[in-house]
């Protein structure tokens, strides 16, 4: 249940409804702001979450306030934080991947680069052209 903890976590983001709880507003008047781009939210895993600190900057908290959101304690609740952890995990891969793919398509547009100065030099050798002169009429 909500009500009972079976321990206390300070998070640095927050999913809407427990943010909606913590600041004692509800998800929808969250989600408003949202839409009205005075509350900036993003997606975690397919989750729309909150930052702590940007609550704090449209002043939904108090700088002082204790953010404390209860651990899930009933039976389903295992499960979901299962899901909620391998959806985090599966966010931090596609994080990763996405870097990866960037340097491996670096990578490429290099490899194209020095096969087309290799082609060019295969050009040359076959041609018996004089490489000054290849270089000077490229």
């Amino acid at each position: 249940m909500r009500g009972e903890t079976a321990g206390m976590t300070t998070p640095r983001s927050l999913i809407l409804s427990d943010a909606a709880e913590v600041c004692g507003t509800t998800k929808k008047a969250l989600e408003r702001r949202a839409e009205r781009g005075t509350l900036t939210v993003g997606r975690r895993g397919g989750v729309r979450v909150v930052d702590v600190a940007e609550l704090l900057r449209v002043g939904l908290l108090a700088s002082d306030a204790q953010v404390s959101v209860p651990r899930p304690s009933g039976p389903m609740d295992r499960p979901l934080a299962v899901l909620a952890r391998r959806v985090a995990e599966a966010d931090d891969d596609l994080t990763d991947l996405r870097a990866t793919l960037v340097s491996t398509e670096a990578a490429l547009r290099r490899a194209r680069d020095e096969a087309r100065v290799l082609r060019t030099r295969l050009a040359v050798l076959a041609t018996g052209t004089q490489p000054d002169m290849v270089a000077e009429t490229a």
